[in-house]
Formats: structure tokens, C-alpha cells, sequence
């Protein structure tokens, strides 16, 4: 589905690509504690903030299980520092013995086992991280741990001798703002296959670096397709940093219940209609989708035959997760997303 045949939310609800009750991303965060106290972060994780980790190691099989029976095959270990979660180990087997095919690790990487090491490089598991700056001073700075960034960096370094598949992402904010160019070229050079960065959000902490309160307008706008996070206490959101907008707990609610429930669907259209849809018209050049009297929905447009490359006047939405587009690269936003570590699958 290019950029000119997505007009409207009823213009991809017949698709098969893109529907709007469907689980094709799950985010599955195994702890809200981190080990890190990052300035901007946007769970407001640190050291003693796992007061709602009420999720167990058969919770989390279970909600996997069900995600592979409603056809999820993409999944991401989130945190908090994942690893810090006691059954990590085995949940990332688990995911593996369930017929996942494609399961990233979000981690701070300040730990890092060497069984897990070897655990990813034999089982195609690929790891993503964030890296603040080039400078020790400046990334633990934002970190406010001492010796983070030569932990990170360390194992870093250990993954790609691994040969696994690695990304990182700079978020961007005052402290470091001018120094996002040499911390590209330092990870690039380092061997990081891919590296993007992103301006700091309005969730968590970073509501108090921008002075703004959490809005929707404030997500990529990628998540209103088919991706759902469950949170350490069950809670249920399109998007990691989606706090304010629950759609259902796992301790109360079957996933399917709650992957085809109007509550999400309507959630879902929107996240397209008011954030991924003006965020793609201004990233191709457009004026933004118009709106039907009263309706309150984009006018809809005849699809593009053959869509022009486009000449962003802005960046494209950039995607939270590491998701393949199914869009041809320069013809859809999709492929500002960071490319999974493996072939495209099959939609």
C-alpha cells in the first residue's frame, strides 16, 4: 500500500495488509525497573520503580501464546531494562520455541550475559539500544549512572563480534543536540548496522524537558497498525509510550478480546486519522488530509498510479518499532522504520 492509496481510515480496512483489529507487533515489556535513570525516559524507570511488576513468568507465556494464535509473529522484549526480569532468560527462549519469527531486545546493554550472547547469535535474536553521545560524559549524563556508556559500549562491541544484528537510537534533546552527528559516525564505525535518532517525547520525564504535557500528537503515529503493548502490570496500550491511553488488561481480558475490541479499534483510527496521516502529507509535501463536514475524517483521494519520491518538507514519522514495511522504500513512510534483521516477511 503506497502513500497515495492511504487517504483514509476506511480507505485500509478492507486491506489485507493493514487492518485495523489485528496483532502483528506486540511489545512485551518484562519490568518497569531499570538499573539507568535516564532524564527524558518516557515509563519514568529507574532503580525502585518496579512497584507494578505484577505479571508472571506463565502470564507473559500465556500472553505470548495467545499472541501466536490471533497470528502475531513480531515481537519485542521492552522495559525498563529487560534483562533485569529474573525469567528474561527463558522468556526469550520461550518466545523462540513458539515460532516467533522475528524477536528484538530493547535493552540498556550496562549488562549483558555471555549465554544470552550466544543464545541470540545461534537463534537470529537481534538487540537494539540507545546511545546519547560519542562522549562517556555526555551519555552518562543523561543516564545519571557513572560508567554506563563504557558498559554499553562494551557490550556493544560484543554483539556485533557476535555477528548479531544490532541498532541503536539517539534521542535528541539540549544536552547532546550537537554532538548527534559524531555519535551517528562513532556507532556507524563501531559496526551498529543501523542508526537513527528522534526528538524527545512528551510521556514520562520528558514532559518536564519540553514543558508539555503527554498529547497523542506527540506519538510517531505508526502504531495504529496492528501493534499493541502490554505493560509489567497487564495494562494494555497501542503504543510503548501510549500510558494515557489504555485499551484493556491481560489479568481481566483474553488478548483477542481485546485486539478486536472497539476500545482499541477506535483508539487505533484515531492515532491514524489525527497523527499518522498529517505527520505523512507534511513528510511528502501535502497540505495535510482535509476534513468532511461534520465527520471529522480525511476527504478521501484517488489513489497515485505511480507516487512521485518524495521531497520531505519535514521528516518522516519515524516508528518507535523495528517493523518491515510492506511499501516500496521512498513510497510510503513505513520505510523511515528501521529495518528488521531479517528478509521481509510474507504479509
Amino acid at each position: 500500500m503506497h502513500l497515495g492509496e492511504v487517504s483514509s481510515w476506511s480507505s485500509i480496512q478492507s486491506t489485507s495488509v493493514m487492518r485495523e483489529r489485528t496483532l502483528d507487533f506486540l511489545w512485551l515489556e518484562l519490568t518497569n525497573q531499570c538499573n539507568l535513570q535516564c532524564v527524558h525516559c518516557y515509563t519514568d524507570s529507574g532503580p525502585h520503580s518496579g512497584d507494578r511488576d505484577i505479571l508472571t513468568i506463565d502470564d507473559y507465556v500465556s500472553i505470548m501464546v495467545q499472541a501466536r494464535a490471533l497470528g502475531c509473529s513480531k515481537m519485542q522484549f521492552i522495559g525498563g531494562e529487560p534483562q533485569l526480569n529474573v525469567d528474561f532468560r527463558e522468556l526469550l527462549v520461550k518466545a523462540k520455541t513458539l515460532g516467533f519469527e522475528f524477536i528484538e531486545v530493547f535493552s540498556n546493554l550496562t549488562r549483558l550475559a555471555d549465554e544470552t550472547v550466544q543464545y541470540a547469535a545461534d537463534n537470529g535474536i537481534c538487540f537494539a539500544t540507545s546511545v546519547y553521545s560519542n562522549e562517556a560524559s555526555g551519555h552518562d549524563a543523561i543516564t545519571r549512572v557513572k560508567s554506563s556508556h563504557t558498559r554499553t559500549m562494551a557490550n556493544l562491541k560484543k554483539l556485533i563480534g557476535a555477528g548479531i544484528e544490532t541498532r541503536a537510537a539517539i534521542i535528541v534533546m539540549d544536552r547532546n543536540k550537537d554532538t548527534v552527528s559524531q555519535t551517528k559516525d562513532f556507532l556507524l564505525r563501531l559496526g551498529v548496522r543501523r542508526v537513527s535518532s528522534g526528538e524527545t517525547r512528551e510521556f514520562g520525564r520528558g514532559e518536564q524537558i519540553l514543558a508539555q504535557k503527554a498529547r497523542l500528537s506527540g506519538l510517531c503515529g505508526h502504531c495504529w497498525s496492528g501493534k499493541l503493548c502490554i505493560a509489567p502490570d497487564g495494562e494494555a496500550y497501542p503504543c510503548v509510550m501510549a500510558r494515557q491511553w489504555p485499551v484493556g488488561n491481560v489479568l481481566e481480558t483474553p488478548l483477542a478480546t481485546i485486539v478486536e475490541s472497539g476500545k482499541l479499534a477506535a483508539m487505533r483510527e484515531e492515532i491514524f486519522e489525527t497523527v499518522w496521516l498529517p505527520k505523512v502529507a507534511a513528510a511528502g509535501g501535502g497540505t495535510g488530509p482535509g476534513k468532511r463536514k461534520g465527520g471529522g475524517r480525511p476527504k478521501e483521494r484517488a489513489p497515485e498510479k505511480h507516487p512521485a519520491e518524495p521531497m520531505p518538507s519535514v521528516e518522516c514519522p519515524q516508528s518507535c518499532t523495528p517493523d518491515a514495511s510492506s511499501c516500496a522504500p521512498h513510497h510510503c513512510p513505513q520505510s523511515c522504520d528501521p529495518p528488521m534483521c531479517m528478509p521481509e516477511l510474507e504479509q
